[in-house]
């Protein structure tokens, strides 16, 4: 039997297996490091990376079910994700590299932080950020905000969609047990 709070160290491959065993609506908690899409990019890499932690991740939550029942209708239909492929419900595999990504609804923005930026692989923060000009324009306008549901659902009942890389997440914890990544 498996102790609460046990600590297992897995490859991104045997992730998915784990997230693919999973078929019931589930809560997870994840942090990963990504990209920063407002960063700037030279020489074909992002400069600022930002790490993440969300704690309510919802896996297997149908996204045409949750848009339709925000609304109340049956009117919407989802699209198919853009470059990615259904693997089993957890999990997307990306059409250009033909990784993992684990497919999670974020029902309440403000269980997503993130807690720091870095810059070549050293830790900065926003101001030392701006300093260095490492992000776009694009940063400093007002961001038009687009609720899910192509615009249908309203934003008090907005959520969204995380897409991540396996080999992205440094930890997540499924039913009591936190997997570390190692790469």
């Amino acid at each position: 039997m498996k102790n609460l709070n046990e600590i297992v160290k897995v490859t991104p491959k045997q992730l998915s297996n784990v997230l693919c065993g999973i078929t019931k609506s589930m809560v997870v908690s994840v942090s990963y490091i990504v990209d920063d899409s407002r960063s700037k990019t030279i020489k074909g890499q992002k400069q600022i990376q930002k790490l993440v932690v969300i704690n309510n991740v919802y896996l297997n939550h149908d996204y045409t079910n949750k848009v339709n029942n925000l609304n109340g209708t049956t009117d919407f239909v989802a699209q198919e994700p853009k470059g990615k492929t259904r693997f089993c419900s957890t999990l997307l595999i990306s059409d250009k590299t033909n990784e993992f990504m684990l497919d999670g609804k974020v029902l309440n923005k403000e269980t997503a932080k993130i807690v720091a930026l870095y810059h070549n692989g050293k830790e900065i923060t926003e101001a030392e950020a701006i300093a260095l000009d490492l992000f776009t324009p694009a940063y400093y306008k007002p961001k038009v905000e687009t609720t899910m549901g192509r615009g249908s659902v309203s934003i008090e009942d907005d959520f969204r969609i995380i897409n991540t890389y396996l080999n992205r997440i440094i930890d997540i914890k499924i039913q009591g047990t936190q997997y570390e990544v190692i790469k």
